[in-house]
């Protein structure tokens, strides 16, 4: 998998030519790299303050610097693995766990945080819809944000509340998924790894949880503003990218681009998740009248901050947590 990732970024260049691509990449500008750079490690950080502000639901004080350290080792497994963000989950409730968050919590903290991704994920999706759809809300950031928390809103608060007053349903599909996942871990491994006890115990710890993030809002709330700034962060990342070589894009195409390759990237187990972001970063920045020699190579500076460098930088803090028994 990792292999075909590596064979579309050599490939990339090609579609503008070799000689360009390293032409263009000299005359980067590097403050706009290192605002790039910075902007991408932001989200890491961000993530794991996120997760701290919400261990303290469960009266856990979670370390920061280590709980950073786990956000990159678990993005380091995800893009080994290209198999969504499941290892880097793994990862993260494995130090977690090892802090005192028993499972259940562990799986509140991943709902709060799911549900604030989507959120604002939704938000800014159709923020990007709306301005590129209809010029006069182009430029309209007050306008674009009213009508992305009218329909955004309520369609995210109102299935999350549907999914969590079902809990028969979720307990069968949680147990089908431990089993699933058990027979392809036997498969490896040669035992499984989880009994249906422990899930269960998983499952009640989880309900009991979630009456205890609704009684605390003053955590909650900050993790939601955290996590609106992790997707800024994102996307100033990708700005910075386009900026380097010299091309402001219009903030309205860029959250459209960010977001809609982000979606397609969550939703997608195919290997190499550089193609799904990739090709649809590429297909919507042509269609928008961005030059492709400087689609091209934004591209590919965005990808290499966001994907290639957590591999190396993962795996290190993989290492270190391991040595300091964080892991």
């Amino acid at each position: 998998m990792l292999a075909a990732a590596v064979a579309i970024f050599v490939l990339f260049p090609q579609l503008i030519g070799f000689n360009r691509a390293l032409s263009l990449l000299g005359r980067a500008d590097p403050l706009f790299l290192t605002l790039a750079l910075t902007a991408e490690t932001l989200r890491y950080v961000v993530s794991a303050a996120t997760t701290h502000v919400l261990a303290r639901i469960f009266g856990r004080r979670v370390p920061l610097a280590p709980l950073t350290q786990a956000f990159f080792a678990g993005a380091a497994a995800n893009r080994t693995f290209s198999t969504g963000g499941a290892p880097g989950m793994i990862v993260r409730a494995l130090f977690l766990t090892r802090q005192g968050v028993d499972a259940g919590s562990v799986a509140v903290i991943y709902l709060i945080e799911n549900v604030a991704g989507l959120f604002f994920g939704t938000l800014v999706l159709v923020m990007g819809l709306v301005s590129v759809a209809n010029a006069r809300l182009s430029g309209s950031l007050i306008g674009n944000v009213t009508f992305a928390l009218a329909i955004g809103g309520p369609v995210c608060a109102v299935g999350a509340f549907w999914l969590y007053r079902r809990r028969a349903w979720v307990e069968t599909s949680v147990h089908a998924v431990a089993r699933g996942l058990n027979g392809v871990l036997t498969w490896f491994l040669g035992r499984p790894i989880y009994s249906a006890e422990q899930v269960q115990r998983a499952l009640d710890q989880f309900y009991a949880g979630m009456p205890r993030a609704r009684c605390a809002p003053r955590f909650v709330i900050p993790a939601f503003a955290l996590n609106l700034v992790r997707h800024l962060s994102g996307a100033v990342a990708l700005y910075c990218a386009f900026l380097a070589f010299g091309w402001p894009i219009s903030p309205d195409i860029l959250i459209l681009v960010y977001t809609s390759a982000s979606v397609l990237s969550t939703v997608s187990a195919v290997p190499g998740e550089l193609a799904i972001m990739g090709g649809s970063w590429a297909v919507l920045t042509l269609s928008f009248g961005v030059p492709r020699d400087i689609a091209m190579m934004a591209l590919l500076l965005s990808r290499t901050l966001a994907f290639w460098l957590p591999i190396p930088v993962g795996y290190l803090a993989f290492w270190n947590l391991r040595r300091q028994r964080y892991l």
